[in-house]
């Protein structure tokens, strides 16, 4: 095979995908489908949505890789912290083809870092969103370049955006940002050597995330008269970047195999992340301030410093915040979320999120300040807590709350397994909850505000709805295929491109591809597809 353009939708949402191009909206993808191979893939999103993209790029899942959200906690410290992209512990696939002499473009991987001595060009967040490091690339002058030629990206990055941002002129930038990506891509792969281009697509993950709500009609927020011009505001960024892909394969030849991808979708935000600190405070396993009753035995006393914080304006902390360096916002997010809790008395704890539950166990050996002994006091009360939080409701319809409630241990082994939420709370989208969850063990935990008035201010949320789309010269066509899975995908590329596999990766190589005669495809290992 001669060259390979991977094009990445940054939680392009698989379902969305294929009703909009059975409806005609999205005619290069449609053209793609029927040209080439339409593949629904399992995930690492069906458990810890932010986790897709390091797992693709590794051949990995998060036990080995030990990357699953902006937040993490690292076995050893007390605290979470912004999560930094070269903690990855695998490398993306990349640095294989890299090392294998193929010359290689990567521009707006999401949650990617840096590679050092790489051969090819790296371009990281110019218009990724949301940024896992800071601004770069190589070689030295390739960013002014393209600065010179197109200007800064259009979009805000996400740490700008602080509350819920003015939809018209969101949705403006958003379709500006695909045609811009259109116009970088077209420029680098025409003038630059590659035998592999990977650029990912940022603008459905903001779309998903603060223009769901114009879209929903069923939705809370949805305005009661409609906004003209954002009767389909979600679509119409899918649509732009369905027309900037077009733009983009134009210039390419049939000998280019073309991947589309994307490891995670996005739907209505009906997460009660918001509600779990309360839920673990009734089942006397958390304390922090501003959580239980004042004055109670379970309440505990807010610090001075974030008294202090709670008598300035949320507009002006806003105002400042918007002023301040990245890294600087990131550190005071972290010690907000902290500042309070106590941890004398403190056995479960929250990881900061907004998607689903992270729930880490206060272990004595892991955590400085642990708690919680290791080994069948350690199981038995994972289990508890795994029952408790199973038998939550929404009281407003009676529905089960959880989607599913998951045992780290059970699904993600690996020697970064440590590092990761002891138990995970994915939503039931169906239950719609807002403030309000109940059960016969906790009673009614309710709050003044909907997980969409919560920060960061979601109308819609991930869900985990991945797939893959092929086409080229050894790639059959208008198949629809099941039982793959997004850990396929590096395998997949390295052997399309001739490179040999590294031993660690867990995926296999399609059957689809086997007419190249790479290598018989490789099982999915017990980490890999068969847990999910």
């Amino acid at each position: 095979m001669s060259r390979m353009m991977l094009i990445g939708l940054d939680s392009g949402d698989a379902d969305l995908i294929d009703r909009w191009c059975n409806e005609g909206y999205l005619p290069t993808l449609q053209t793609l489908r029927q040209q080439g191979t339409w593949r629904w893939l399992k995930t690492t999103a069906e458990v810890m949505h932010v986790s897709a993209w390091p797992s693709l790029y590794s051949g990995t899942t998060p036990g080995q890789h030990g990357m699953y959200h902006a937040y993490q906690i690292r076995a050893g410290d007390q605290d979470a912290h912004r999560t930094r992209a070269d903690e990855c512990a695998r490398p993306p696939f990349w640095k294989f083809l890299d090392d294998a002499g193929k010359q290689c473009i990567i521009l707006d991987a999401f949650m990617n870092y840096p590679l050092r001595d790489f051969g090819g060009i790296q371009i990281l967040e110019y218009g990724t969103w949301t940024y896992f490091s800071e601004p770069f690339a190589s070689p030295d002058g390739i960013w002014n370049e393209m600065i010179a030629k197109f200007g800064p990206y259009p979009a805000p990055e996400h740490t700008k955006v602080l509350g819920m941002p003015e939809s018209r002129e969101f949705h403006r930038q958003l379709i500006a940002g695909a045609k811009v990506k259109s116009k970088v891509v077209r420029w680098l792969m025409s003038e630059k050597p590659w035998d592999m281009f990977f650029v990912t697509f940022g603008e459905p993950h903001p779309a998903g995330h603060y223009l769901w709500h114009q879209e929903d009609t069923s939705f809370p927020t949805h305005p009661q008269s409609a906004i003209p011009g954002l009767e389909n505001a979600v679509r119409d960024v899918y649509v732009a970047v369905d027309s900037a892909i077009g733009e983009i394969l134009s210039e390419l030849d049939d000998s280019v195999t073309v991947m589309v991808t994307s490891g995670d979708g996005m739907g209505p935000n009906y997460a009660g992340c918001h509600l779990v600190p309360e839920v673990l405070n009734r089942l006397d396993l958390y304390y922090a301030a501003g959580v239980g009753q004042a004055g109670g035995a379970k309440s505990a006393k807010k610090s001075l410093v974030s008294s202090v914080r709670d008598l300035i304006p949320l507009g002006v902390r806003r105002a400042v915040s918007r002023c301040l360096p990245r890294n600087i916002n990131h550190r005071l997010t972290v010690k907000w979320a902290s500042e309070n809790i106590d941890w004398s008395r403190t056995k479960a704890f929250c990881i900061p999120n907004a998607n689903e539950g992270y729930i880490r166990l206060n272990l004595k050996g892991r955590e400085p300040n642990g708690l919680v002994d290791q080994g069948r006091a350690y199981a038995e009360m994972l289990a508890e807590l795994k029952e408790r939080m199973q038998e939550l409701v929404n009281p407003q319809n009676g529905q089960i709350a959880a989607e599913q409630v998951v045992c780290i241990d059970d699904v993600f082994p690996g020697e970064q397994r440590r590092h990761l939420p002891d138990l995970v709370v994915n939503w039931n989208i169906e239950s719609k909850v807002l403030n309000e969850l109940a059960s016969e063990k906790c009673g009614l935990v309710r709050s003044k505000n909907a997980g969409y008035q919560t920060a960061p201010y979601y109308t819609g949320n991930h869900r985990p709805s991945a797939f893959t789309l092929t086409r080229g010269p050894i790639v059959r066509q208008g198949d629809a295929l099941k039982g793959g899975h997004i850990i396929d995908v590096a395998p997949t590329i390295l052997a399309m491109l001739g490179v040999e596999l590294p031993p660690h990766m867990n995926g296999r190589i399609w059957d689809e591809f086997a007419g190249a005669r790479f290598g018989e495809p490789r099982a999915v290992s017990s980490s890999g597809e068969d847990k999910l």
